[in-house]
């Protein structure tokens, strides 16, 4: 998910998100029933989760797209995200939106880099900078953000999303009004990273000239990296005519960082969901779960359509043939949450599936506006089971 806003002036951003989505032991934690009515024929109920009122970040502009990785040692836990921290897009920060790092011992307590290569834990943003900004390379002159990493032999891996520059005009077949892509960067330290020459998946024929192209399928933007059975696996939300923001496919059985090595492995014009942005993919056991926060929540009319997107879930037993379950109702205290990530963790003992995610501000200042900027970083969690599978 990208920002759509030059350095001082809220633009399109919130209809053309609307549009795109459309089509397309602990005592904080209180456990509930998240099981809903289904809101179409392919649903199945949805797990139970204990949900945890107290933020993990806060206090920051606009931040999203929490990826949490295990990494062993007494920060055990990575995180990063992305957004605009104190001011919108980042003044003084190349481009627009920009990704951040932070770490934990417990999930609970994080920091975030800060100048001088200091950490902040008072929820300070004024003093966080960027460990990956925009570049002068016309495929990710605006946006960068939407980071999935993984470690693999004491490295990190990251797919992120990346854009040009907004158009000046508006270009058939470029719903977002740029060019949209997923690009991919290698760290030794999670803080320093080496970006790929090319894009990991773009659309052929897309430059820094775009010509109107009616029904193009392309706009590969936010990722979900794995690392399974001896090859990169890839999942992407994309743009299809008539469809909307679906999900997508890519193998590399390759060097990450080579040019070309992912490939898509079906047809995009043939899905492998409709109607599923931001998607986030685990496997646990035998089993694939994929989040995302498409729209079909039910909303009151004359409600804001970002409303109608909630967390949802589906499972797969292969990756590629899903079953999507109830939507995951927001917080109380939220009129939405969105852009899941997962992680498995052993606790005390105990492993747990947990969902971290953002809380957008919607309707909580009363203006009669609603405002798409998320104000809260926070997590569910539901346990997994002996078998490896996540108790439902």
């Amino acid at each position: 998910m990208k920002h759509h806003l030059n350095k001082t002036i809220m633009h399109s951003t919130l209809v053309i998100g609307c549009i795109l989505a459309g089509f397309v032991a602990c005592s904080l934690f209180t456990a509930e029933n998240i099981a809903f009515p289904a809101v179409q024929s392919d649903t199945t109920v949805a797990p139970k989760w204990e949900r945890n009122q107290k933020p993990i970040l806060q206090n920051f502009n606009n931040m999203y797209q929490p990826c949490v990785v295990e990494v062993g040692g007494g920060w055990r836990y990575r995180m990063w995200f992305f957004g605009w921290a104190s001011a919108t897009g980042n003044p003084g920060v190349p481009g627009c939106d920009a990704i951040f790092h932070g770490r934990s011992k417990d999930l609970e307590s994080w920091e975030v880099y800060s100048q001088g290569g200091t950490w902040d834990k008072d929820m300070n943003p004024e003093k966080w900078i960027p460990v990956l900004y925009a570049s002068d390379r016309w495929f990710e002159e605006w946006h960068v953000g939407d980071p999935s990493v993984v470690m693999k032999n004491g490295k990190f891996y990251m797919a992120y999303s990346a854009t040009s520059r907004p158009f000046a005009k508006k270009i058939a077949g470029y719903p977002a009004d740029m060019v949209q892509c997923v690009m991919g960067a290698v760290s030794e330290d999670g803080i320093h990273w080496r970006k790929t020459d090319e894009p990991l998946l773009i659309h052929p024929g897309d430059s820094d000239t775009p010509q109107p192209e009616p029904d193009r399928i392309g706009d590969f933007h936010r990722p979900s990296l794995l690392w399974l059975d001896g090859k990169w696996r890839l999942y992407f939300d994309y743009w299809l005519p008539s469809k909307g923001v679906c999900l997508g496919y890519a193998e590399n059985t390759g060097d990450f960082m080579q040019k070309g090595g992912f490939k898509i492995k079906h047809d995009l014009k043939q899905p492998l969901m409709e109607n599923w942005p931001n998607p986030e993919v685990i496997r646990i056991g035998n089993t694939f779960h994929c989040f995302g926060d498409p729209v079909g929540y039910p909303i009151k009319p004359g409600e804001s359509g970002w409303k109608s997107r909630q967390l949802r879930e589906a499972i797969s037993s292969d990756g590629l043939l899903w079953e999507k379950l109830d939507f995951i109702p927001p917080d109380e205290d939220a009129d939405a949450c969105h852009v899941p990530q997962a992680l498995v963790t052993t606790i005390n003992g105990n492993k747990w599936l947990y969902l971290f995610y953002s809380t957008q501000i919607g309707y909580k200042k009363n203006d009669g506006v609603y405002h798409f900027q998320y104000d809260r970083i926070r997590a569910m969690r539901r346990p997994v089971g002996k078998s490896g599978e996540a108790a439902r």
